[in-house]
């Protein structure tokens, strides 16, 4: 029977650069696009980051918030009229 390893192998350089506490070049991208996009907003509903093309800006209770998704949205609505 074959082990399968969802892992994808390093190369040596990679694992080595790894273990000195240093980042591969597709990680290094990443941060840098990461690192570009300076005010990351967070869903007001989930936590998670909101795209700029995506978001749902709502006005609730006088207050602006940010959504990720209109569903989003409707479920933070609906958490409001259940309290």
């Amino acid at each position: 029977m074959e082990n399968y390893n969802n892992e994808e192998e390093e190369t040596p350089s990679e694992k080595h650069s790894v273990e000195e506490g240093n980042i591969n070049s597709s990680e290094e991208a990443f941060m840098q696009g990461y690192m570009d996009d300076e005010e990351v907003e967070e869903c007001a509903e989930c936590g998670t980051a909101v795209e700029k093309e995506k978001k749902v800006v709502k006005e609730i209770n006088g207050e602006e918030l940010t959504f990720c998704s209109k569903t989003c949205a409707h479920e933070y609505e609906e958490s409001l009229t259940e309290e």
